[in-house]
């Protein structure tokens, strides 16, 4: 079974899949390839209070450059959304367990998983989390490996032969 498809920039990069110039001008002209935007714009359905975080996030992600576009504004805002409601859930179970009230706590503990799913989906989308970005990163181009000792040392000795 084959792993999911990689962009040309990748492939060559780890070396492994040699094509040919045809192959790679074949590639190259399928990939998609989005603008990258000064500013993300905030999507209407937004509410006002998550502007301000939406910014910050997404200049942060334009910084960073891992290939955001704007057709990611609604993903993050829903990122935006689902963290704030998640953060929110804290104190509703602080409540309960105050209250030692076990069926509130259940049923919160049960809402702030939703939500934390929601975010933890937007985030892999997003690069926002350690192994999406692992998979998002260029990997070096390959380096020459080190030469053997033995080996430099059987050449030298052939040389002066």
């Amino acid at each position: 079974m084959s792993g999911p498809r990689q962009k040309l920039s990748v492939l060559e990069g780890t070396g492994r899949k040699h094509l040919t110039k045809a192959e790679k001008a074949d590639r190259a002209a399928r990939e998609v390839n989005l603008p990258k935007p000064e500013t993300m714009e905030v999507p209407k359905w937004l509410p006002a209070k998550y502007r301000k975080p939406f910014r910050t996030l997404a200049q942060e992600l334009l910084d960073a450059d891992m290939g955001l576009a704007q057709l990611d504004a609604d993903t993050l805002g829903r990122y935006v959304v689902a963290q704030a409601n998640y953060a929110a859930m804290i104190s509703v179970i602080r409540t309960a367990l105050t209250d030692q009230d076990v069926e509130a706590l259940k049923e919160a503990t049960k809402i702030q998983d939703t939500y934390f799913k929601q975010a933890r989906a937007c985030a892999n989308d997003l690069g926002m989390t350690i192994t999406s970005r692992c998979r998002l990163v260029l990997p070096e181009s390959r380096k020459p490996q080190e030469e053997n000792a033995f080996e430099k040392m059987m050449r030298e000795r052939m040389q002066r032969a």
